[in-house]
């Protein structure tokens, strides 16, 4: 294992897929996907070694967790860095160390072994409600991440049955507060959020401090359970408007897709109560049910493997699949027959229903090296950008006969500007 192998603990992408963090013994490195250039680093000697990073879009607020070999922060605590004032603004303090983060415009989850938090965020932070969980070691969880105006606004995550994922409507659970505030200093930001990269707006106050949050919530919570697989569950992910859901199990081989809803119409419902919510928490909402149901089934291989992580394309006309095989998986969603076949479908006998597809196109990075990907946006929808642990930056291209052409290859630690 190299020197960057040992130096990178984690890396991961914001809701755009423009922008990547890799966090380090050294610090937090922040990069630009397209082109590739870093834009900020922020040293050890300030925040300490890291192991968590999340990006809030490309505004100036960043979470991080406290790890790696150099900590200057437990690993139970929570860090909102403002990147305008150079300083930590919100300190978020658990019971248990924190194996994952999911920050939005409004809110932060924050994910303990058999817990997940979320709070009201970053305007005068408010615990919302905790959810118990199934044992959850890896830390899966995932939200939709509030990029438009037509989203299902879910959080999915492990459910107590083993191979099962837990559906929660976020704009129906109610929000029935105790708070303790005798100990507060909460900032009340302005909503202007952008950004890491060069432009004057950013979120500012200059009352800002950095702050304990405890409180306690009470909530009714009614999720949606989903029977998945048959082992524990690996990795899910959902598409941006929370109207797909994907699984893996820790066996890696199938690849399973939920639509969430069962109507368009239902869908435009949603929508108009998501708005609704936005502008008045507290009142009461018509409710929309969940009801998932599996559309599609994929199969990434025949042995078994890690999934690292499972992406939907802006557009859920496609999702990859990557894991510790090294390969990472691009399907067909909105045209399945594009996906390959097993050859046992020519056969006679044989249903094809019950046959799953196999990958349209895919590509080979480093065996057993952790990645994060993300899809490109516009015109550049059939690329897919992939960020490794081992330092490594990879674009490829694919095309719907299967192709996959590499358009970069670089290794991003040297792309820092100081």
């Amino acid at each position: 294992m190299n020197q960057h192998q040992r130096e990178i603990l984690n890396v991961s992408i914001n809701d755009e897929g423009n922008l990547f963090v890799a966090c380090m013994d050294s610090g937090v490195r922040i990069y630009n996907m397209e082109p590739l250039v870093g834009k900020l680093f922020i040293d050890s000697t300030i925040i300490g070694s890291v192991s968590i990073c999340k990006l809030l879009h490309r505004t100036n607020l960043i979470a991080i967790v406290g790890g790696g070999q150099r900590p200057k922060f437990a690993d139970n605590t929570v860090l909102i860095w403002d990147d305008y004032q150079k300083k930590f603004v919100l300190e978020f303090t658990f019971a248990n160390r924190v194996l994952a983060l999911k920050i939005r415009r409004d809110r932060l989850f924050v994910v303990e072994r058999n817990r997940i938090h979320c709070f009201s965020f970053p305007n005068s932070p408010t615990k919302l409600f905790s959810i118990e969980t199934r044992d959850n070691p890896m830390g899966i969880c995932e939200v939709t991440p509030l990029t438009n105006a037509a989203e299902i606004q879910l959080l999915a995550y492990p459910g107590h049955r083993i191979g099962s994922v837990q559906l929660l409507d976020l704009s129906h659970t109610n929000r029935l507060l105790t708070v303790n505030n005798h100990h507060h200093q909460l900032y009340n930001a302005q909503q202007n959020l952008d950004t890491v990269e060069e432009s004057d707006e950013t979120m500012t106050n200059g009352n800002m401090t950095a702050a304990t949050v405890a409180a306690s919530a009470s909530s009714s919570i009614s999720p949606s359970s989903i029977s998945a697989h048959t082992s524990d569950i690996a990795s899910i992910a959902l598409n941006r408007t929370g109207t797909l859901l994907a699984t893996a199990s820790r066996k890696g081989t199938l690849i399973r897709i939920f639509r969430t809803i069962d109507t368009d119409g239902n869908i435009a419902n949603k929508s108009n109560i998501n708005n609704h919510y936005q502008h008045n928490h507290h009142q009461q909402q018509q409710y929309v049910p969940l009801s998932p149901v599996q559309i599609i089934e994929f199969r990434r291989g025949i042995d078994q493997a890690m999934v690292y992580g499972i992406v939907f394309s802006p557009d859920s006309e496609y999702v990859l699949v990557s894991s510790d095989k090294g390969t990472v998986h691009i399907f067909a969603l909105k045209d399945t027959r594009l996906n390959r076949r097993s050859t046992l479908s020519s056969m006679p006998l044989v249903n094809n229903m019950q046959l799953a597809s196999y990958a349209l196109a895919k590509f080979t990075l480093t065996a057993e090296c952790a990645c994060v990907c993300s899809f490109g946006g516009g015109n550049d929808r059939r690329s897919v950008y992939a960020i490794c642990v081992d330092g490594t930056f990879h674009k490829y291209s694919f095309k719907h006969d299967g192709t996959c052409v590499r358009d970069n290859f670089d290794t991003f630690l040297n792309s820092i500007n100081q």
